[in-house]
């Protein structure tokens, strides 16, 4: 039965208003209510609060930096200082503004760099990272090349190995990355500017390739710290005081701009000392992450040594890095001041074994005996007018030599020549340039013509430049393969061309052509552009042509004489040079003259000879009293901020400053070798001190015979001692023979060699002497066992190891690590490290092996011309070593003194010093300042020395 709705209404209970109204109303007006209270809230933050929270949020972030220590000081061992730092003033600039575009951001950190680069003024001064340079037609090119190019050019495009660079990458040009730099992608760098822009951001009307270049490379900089905006770039480096004051003046508008207080580290050590403190900079990507390996205790802004004593000894000499913080906003630009968390500390003193007086004279003593066998070996004669010399001590250096190599060495700079700012002497020499340039270019066109004259018929000149077209393909491998030396005999030079071509030697996609198929003639006159094209920048070609100009008479040695007067190398007011052009002073006079007062030095010409090298050791303990290398440089210039065009200038000398010859030069020994020879004889018993051999002039028991250096003999050499004595050829190499010689009779090279291996080795010829910069490794004879018995055959050392094994047979036997470091101090100069000799090695001989070979040596010194009336006891042994039949011999000399408890020993070498007899004067002159035998001015006259004439008395 069906309920009346009435029925429900009595049974059930009655319901509220409250209870009436749908939940989900309910829960509507919940989430409502909610709703308000959170638009308040933002309103509040965005709106009432919204600068506040803003400010709050943006320097949240906390950042930690570096705060460099101090270099540690060098000093000399009598306290002499040497490396040190000195107050400067940086320039830096750091992208800290916030821009509305991306061009504004551009144009104006554009305006400010060019700002700060006019202020800046001296362009040594400016931070250069990127290794580039301005040529002189506008065009760039690149600083550095091999593995440092290779590496920049990864970082630049990102790359951790060098490896992963693209071909197209790997072949780019400075001037394709100047544009990259420059472009849209990039930092927007153009040529020209409108009036707006140039009130607006205060660029010129137009930038001339090296301003672009300039800001280039101010934008690179800070393109490095893009994620830590608060790091400033550094711009440049110890400013004026007018800089800094045009800065401070200018900072409201150069957003970012500032003057930083900084040091930098200066050397007080000369030329002489540039070889063994070496220098410091800034740390490479490569250095960073060696350097890194153990701690991560440094940063891409991090100085560090980068050669000598400074690298060698870098985690003393820095001092431990400081941190301050700060706050920066999400972009990393600096909200807050920065707060020192940990002040900075300072390096440790270094004191070097070195006398830097003692070391300074012996490089003075070097530089004047180079210049005086430079002077006896020059003749006032052409090279084409010279016989052949029939050996190395017949070499002579002519007249055309000498004065080319003022220009081949760049001390007469001929890109100046053509300059605008040109000296009217230095246009016409360039004007006669032009016309001889001319001149070989039309003679090149009858060369490459298909009737054109052999090769064997043409002149010395023009082979010289024809041979030069190919040695240049042959490098740019557009020749390529075997092609060899050209084979002109009965070819002309379009024959051999097309030889090469016809024989798939010449890479023809290196030429510019756009048809499919080319006959063979088209392609060797392709070719031949290609080469003549090549050329007309080649400043190596340049010269050719003016080698040839002072060769033919048309440049003439008063001319060029006259240009290092227009050029600074000499200076304009010197009275010889009125002596010159008036006639009372030969060109000739004038140049011997020059050399002679080394107002022109060995390294300025280059010649050979133009280097040196000598050490000289505390024979009691191993300390490098002096080390020296020449030529030197200034390492003030490398250093900090490095002057690159110094750098570029030092990197191409060709008398090489930048290598260490007293630590990496290897020669042959020459007769200094022949007292282990004579050690070995007696050790092995072939001979006694009572042994006497004839000397005839030639040792021809074994082929090819040797000669003594005395061509007629010395005939009876009675002992080892006198064998030392005269440095009898002979008697050295019969030493060897016996010691090889079979019970048969028949003579074993390999028994020979075996026992001279085994004596040089006793004598620790075949270490490295543990010098703390560096040296090359040693190589003691393996071939031609008679050769090597008096120095020659494949020996090869460097003066620090001839010293050590001087060292040894001064104090019989004992073979100390060689030092240059004598103690380290902390900066209030409290001892922390004194370095006790470290005894390597004892060569046990009996005592009266190294008395026969004392005794010989100090006979050496009682019958020599320039050592007999040495005021000390001495004992010595020359050297002459020969290299070449082309190039003259080198000279050493090696001794100690006194005889009895020896105090010093000492090695010299000049590479290509033509004899022994030119290089004694140095050890002479070295004994005479140590042991005060002489006044120091008559030691050190700033004069160029005079020289045995080549005499050979071993």
């Amino acid at each position: 039965m069906r309920k009346h709705r009435s029925f429900y209404n009595k049974q059930l209970p009655e319901i509220s208003l409250i209870e009436r109204i749908p939940r989900l109303l309910i829960l509507g007006m919940f989430f409502g209510f909610l709703f308000l209270i959170l638009i308040f809230r933002l309103y509040r933050f965005q709106i009432m609060e919204g600068a506040t929270n803003q400010e709050a949020f943006m320097s949240s972030i906390v950042k930690t930096q570096k705060l460099s220590g101090s270099r540690g000081n060098i000093y000399d061992r009598n306290g002499k200082l040497l490396a040190s730092n000195r107050l400067s003033y940086d320039v830096t600039l750091e992208d800290s503004k916030n821009y509305k575009t991306k061009k504004e951001r551009q144009r104006s950190l554009n305006g400010i760099a060019y700002q700060l680069i006019q202020m800046i003024k001296d362009d040594k001064k400016l931070n250069v990272i990127l290794p580039i340079a301005e040529k002189e037609d506008g065009t760039y090119e690149f600083t550095a090349d091999g593995w440092k190019l290779s590496r920049f050019k990864a970082d630049f495009y990102g790359k951790i190995e060098v490896g992963e660079l693209s071909e197209k990458e790997k072949a780019v040009t400075a001037d394709e990355l100047i544009a990259e730099l420059s472009g849209k992608g990039k930092f927007l760098i153009d040529p020209s500017y409108t009036e707006e822009e140039q009130k607006q951001f205060g660029l010129p009307e137009s930038l001339t390739p090296k301003e672009v270049l300039q800001i280039a490379n101010i934008r690179y900089g800070i393109s490095l710290n893009s994620y830590r905006k608060y790091l400033p770039f550094l711009v440049a480096s110890d400013v004026s005081n007018e800089t800094m004051a045009a800065v401070f003046e200018n900072k409201a508008a150069l957003p970012g701009a500032d003057v930083q207080e900084s040091s930098i580290r200066t050397y007080a050590g000369g030329e002489s000392m540039a070889s063994i403190l070496g220098y410091t900079g800034g740390i490479s990507s490569e250095e960073l992450s060696t350097l890194n390996q153990q701690e991560a205790i440094y940063t891409n802004q991090s100085v560090v040594g980068k050669s000598g004593i400074e690298k060698s000894m870098e985690s003393l000499l820095r001092g431990e890095d400081g941190t301050e913080q700060f706050y920066t906003d999400v972009v990393g630009n600096k909200k807050t001041e920065p707060v020192i968390i940990k002040a900075p500390g300072t390096g440790k003193d270094l004191y070097l074994t070195i006398d830097k007086d003692l070391q300074d004279a012996v490089y003075k003593m070097l530089e004047q005996q180079i210049a005086g066998i430079l002077l006896s070996n020059i003749v006032d004669t052409k090279r084409a007018d010279m016989p052949k010399a029939e050996n190395a001590a017949q070499i002579r250096i002519s007249s055309d030599e000498v004065y080319y190599a003022l220009l081949k060495n760049h001390v007469i700079d001929i890109s100046r020549l053509k300059e605008e700012s040109a000296t009217d002497l230095e246009k016409s020499v360039f004007g006669a340039f032009s016309q001889k340039k001319d001149n070989v270019y039309s003679r090149f066109s009858a060369a490459f013509d298909a009737s054109g004259t052999e090769y064997d018929g043409l002149s010395s000149e023009m082979k010289g430049y024809l041979d030069y077209l190919v040695s240049e393909a042959k490098k740019t491998k557009l020749i390529t393969g075997n092609a060899g030396s050209p084979d002109w005999k009965n070819k002309s030079f379009r024959q051999y061309l097309t030889d090469c071509i016809a024989a798939g030697l010449v890479d023809l996609s290196k030429i510019q052509n756009n048809e499919a198929y080319v006959a063979i003639e088209e392609e060797v006159r392709l070719v031949e552009e290609k080469m003549l094209s090549d050329l007309k920048g080649s400043q190596e070609f340049d010269l050719k042509i003016y080698e040839a100009m002072i060769g033919e008479g048309s440049l003439k040695g008063e001319t060029i004489e006259n240009l290092l007067y227009d050029q600074g190398a000499l200076p304009m007011e010197d009275p010889d040079r009125v002596l010159l052009n008036s006639g009372q002073l030969s060109p000739w006079a004038f140049i011997q003259k020059k050399i002679k007062n080394l107002e022109i030095t060995p390294a300025q010409l280059a010649l050979n000879p133009c280097s040196g090298s000598a050490v000289i050791v505390d024979p009691q303990d191993g300390e490098v009293l002096a080390c020296v290398s020449y030529p030197g440089y200034d390492n003030n210039r490398l250093a900090n901020q490095m002057d690159a065009q110094y750098y570029l200038q030092l990197s191409n000398d060709l008398s090489l400053p930048l290598f260490n010859r007293a630590t990496s030069q290897l020669t042959a020994p020459g007769s200094t070798f022949k007292p282990v020879t004579v050690i070995a004889g007696m050790s092995e018993g072939v001979i006694n001190s009572d042994t006497s051999i004839v000397c005839t002039g030639i040792f021809d028991k074994v082929q090819p015979a040797l000669r003594c250096w005395k061509r007629n003999g010395h005939g009876i050499i009675t002992s080892p001692a006198d064998a030392l004595k005269n440095s009898c050829n002979v008697y050295l190499s019969e030493i060897t023979y016996r010691m090889g010689t079979q019970k048969d009779g028949t003579y074993s090279e390999a028994d020979g060699l075996q026992k001279l291996q085994k004596y040089a080795n006793l004598m620790d010829l075949d270490k490295k002497t543990g010098i703390e910069i560096g040296e090359a490794q040693p190589h003691v004879t393996d071939q031609f066992s008679i050769p090597s018995s008096i120095g020659q055959g494949t020996h090869n050392y460097t003066t620090t190891q001839i010293a050590r094994y001087t060292t040894m047979l001064a104090n019989h036997g004992k073979s100390y690590d060689l030092s240059l470091v004598y103690k380290i101090t902390d900066s209030e100069g409290n001892l922390e490290k004194s370095f006790t000799p470290v005894l390597k090695d004892t060569a046990e001989l009996p005592e009266a092996i190294w008395s026969e070979v004392a005794k010989g040596m100090n006979e050496l010194v009682s019958s020599n011309a320039n050592l007999k009336d040495l005021g000390v006891s001495a004992a010595a042994k020359t050297g002459t070593a020969e290299e070449a039949k082309n190039k003259p011999n080198h000279g050493l000399f090696i001794g100690y003194a006194p005889l009895e408890n020896p105090k010093v020993a000492i090695a010299v070498r000049i590479a290509n010093g033509y004899s022994s007899g030119n290089v004694v004067g140095v050890g002479r002159g070295i004994f005479d300042y140590y042991f005060q035998l002489k006044e120091k001015e008559a030691i050190i006259t700033n004069t160029a020395s005079k020289v045995s004439n080549n005499l050979r008395t071993d």
